[in-house]
């Protein structure tokens, strides 16, 4: 897996209470940006670079009116004043060693407790792309036909897709489009190869993402993919007249679970 990191910012609150609240009124009016009255935020953060989270960190900030005064986080274990008025509060916090002492159990309490509650709708969010290959009659190319793999409704946007020519990677006469926004979090991106059929050729349009595990790789052929690819196999037939029939022979059964091939047989 590669490292990640996942920064959540959960809470925003007006106010602190009590003390708090009117020594910050205090010292920080001078600075306020209005007159109708004065916003507080505290935002609390956790950050970690690989799934087991053993280097998790939890922090906070304060911000009055825009401007962060004072920070807490678990590498330092102390508060640190980024202003006049935060050097005074730190001082103050920082006497309170059960204070100290509660902010360092938040690593478990808050962080680790709530990441694997929203890990699954967030950072492991995945979606299966789903793959259609279409073939289209050229009228203005030195080719007669172009093939336009489709790899639709995707997520993360990370993937990669590649020509195959009986087995073997094809890099000429192939583009891309960009990769496009479904506004739904999900994207697609269009592969095009142009080319000239000829009689016993096939073509593969290989689909890598992270949402499909390790997989098998099949040989191309008559029976190719059976056993190991959820895949959609078409013959062509016949070339009589520049027209090229195209027949459905079969869906496939099973799925792989890291590469899935779309196939074409001339």
């Amino acid at each position: 897996m590669e490292a990640s990191s996942l920064q959540i910012s959960s809470l925003y609150t007006r106010c602190l209470r009590g003390l708090v609240l009117l020594s910050l009124m205090l010292c920080c009016k001078k600075n306020s940006f209005g007159v109708d009255g004065y916003m507080m935020q505290m935002i609390r953060d956790c950050e970690y670079s690989d799934s087991s989270m053993t280097d998790m960190m939890y922090s906070r900030r304060y911000v009055f009116n825009k401007q962060e005064f004072i920070h807490y986080d678990t590498k330092i274990q102390k508060y640190v004043g980024n202003t006049a008025c935060g050097v005074k509060n730190a001082e103050e916090w920082n006497k309170d060693k059960a204070r100290l002492a509660g902010l360092l159990g938040e690593v478990d309490q808050y962080c680790k407790y709530n990441i694997n509650l929203y890990k699954p709708g967030t950072i492991d969010y995945k979606e299966k792309p789903f793959v259609r290959i279409r073939s289209n009659k050229m009228s203005s190319s030195r080719h007669q036909t172009m093939l336009v793999c489709y790899v639709i409704g995707f997520y993360p946007r990370e993937i990669k897709v590649t020509w195959l020519r009986n087995g073997a990677k094809v890099t000429a006469d192939v583009s891309s489009s960009e990769l496009l926004p479904d506004g739904d979090w999900t994207y697609q991106i269009h592969s095009y190869l142009e080319l000239t059929p000829k009689s016993g050729d096939s073509y593969t349009c290989r689909v890598e993402h992270s949402s499909l595990a390790e997989g098998y790789r099949g040989e191309s052929g008559e029976e190719g993919y059976r056993s190991h690819f959820g895949a959609i196999r078409l013959r062509f037939l016949k070339w009589r007249l520049n027209r090229i029939l195209w027949s459905l022979v079969h869906t496939l059964k099973g799925w792989t679970e890291d590469l899935q091939f779309y196939y074409i047989q001339f």
